[in-house]
Parts: C-alpha cells; structure tokens; sequence
C-alpha cells in the first residue's frame, strides 16, 4: 500500500515538472556563426574584411595564423563556436554595423580516466552585426 502512494507521489510530481518546464524553458540568445572573425577593434575588424576579400577565396590559413599572433583577430572556427557557453554572445557595444561581443568559451580536455581539465574563458571581441545569429533554447 505504501509502495503504491509513493509511486502515485512520484508520478504526479513528474507531471507536474512536464507542465511547468515547457513554461519556464525556451528563450531566444544570441551567438556567433561559425567562420568569422572577433577582432579587438572595428577598425581591425574592417582591416581585416579587406584583407580577406583580397585573398578572392585563397587559403585562409596564412591570413588567420598572421592576425592571431598580431593579436588582432581570432578566428571563429566551428568547434569554438560548439564551445560557446550560455549566455551566449551578449551585446556590449555597438558602432555602426559592428557590436561589441562579451562570449563563454570552454575547453574540456581529458587529462587522466575519469578526469577532466576544465577551463572557460570569457572572451571579447568586435564582429560585424550579420555575424550574430538568434539561438532557440528550448
């Protein structure tokens, strides 16, 4: 008999948590698409944009490796841009069509069985607005 209330209490409760999650849960962030630059400036950015139309769809290698190690851009691969944590990418500035971008980026790497280097880095950058895309969290 006792066992009976207990399972009726718990799926009663489960229900309840069915109706009330749909409610609480959901909402629209913002994030980065993959393959683009966050560089330290606009004008970086802008200089950037030119360089790269000027590679008329070359390797992009060369480019990427020279801006990171000047410490003026990063380039958003998809891997990082899976690496994004919520909330996401928030908005910090903005300056014509470029925003200033505040992101949570972590890196997981397996260090020994069942453990774990964990390190997260808030990073922030400036990228053009069309970089941006409307994530739905459900």
């Amino acid at each position: 008999m006792n066992r009976i209330k207990k399972s009726c209490f718990l799926a009663a409760a489960l229900v309840g948590m069915a109706v009330v999650a749909p409610a609480q849960g959901g909402g629209t962030f913002t994030t980065l698409k993959e393959n683009i630059f966050v560089c330290i400036s606009p004008q970086a950015y802008d200089d950037a944009m030119v360089r790269v139309r000027g590679l008329n769809s070359r390797d992009l290698e060369p480019l990427k490796k020279e801006l990171s190690e000047a410490q003026q851009c990063m380039f958003v691969d998809p891997k990082l841009a899976d690496n994004i944590m919520a909330p996401f990418a928030i908005v910090l500035q903005r300056d014509g069509t470029k925003v200033q971008v505040q992101f949570i980026v972590t890196f997981r790497e397996r260090v020994e069985f069942l453990h774990r280097l964990i390190n997260r880095y808030v990073l922030v950058g400036w990228t053009d607005e069309s970089n941006l895309e409307v994530k739905n969290i459900l």
